[in-house]
Formats: structure tokens, sequence, C-alpha cells
């Protein structure tokens, strides 16, 4: 997926009533932040937004890659 300019990831923390959200550089690095933090924000609804707030990646999306099988 070719996305250029900044990202939004937004996630919803247990027992808050509105959305987290959070900017990154570009859609590398919030990849990177979510793979490292997807234990955590598995349970949280997470989406990637792009620099309009549209959505670019469903939670659905992002659980399959980031719990797909591991490659061997």
């Amino acid at each position: 997926m070719s996305q250029t300019g900044h990202v939004y990831l937004r996630w919803r923390a247990a027992g808050t009533p509105a959305p987290e959200l959070e900017r990154f550089a570009d859609l590398d690095a919030a990849l990177d932040a979510i793979e490292a933090r997807w234990a955590t924000l598995r349970d949280q609804a997470p989406q990637v937004l792009d620099a309009r707030k549209v959505l670019l990646l469903t939670t659905e999306q992002l659980r399959g890659e980031f719990e797909a099988a591991p490659q061997g």
C-alpha cells in the first residue's frame, strides 16, 4: 500500500468514551508502532487513518496482518 504523508492510529482504550488518536510521520512508522504494541492494541479496535482522517486500514485488516501464522 502506497501512502505518503502523515497518518493516524486510532484506538479505544478500555473504559474511555472517546477514541485515542496518535499521529505518525508515515504509514511505515504507524505499522511499526502497532506491531510493537499489538498485544495491547488488539482488543482496542485499532484503525489507521490518512492525513484527512479517512480510514485506511480496518481493525480486521490489522488483525490479519499481525495475527497471521508465523512463516516457516
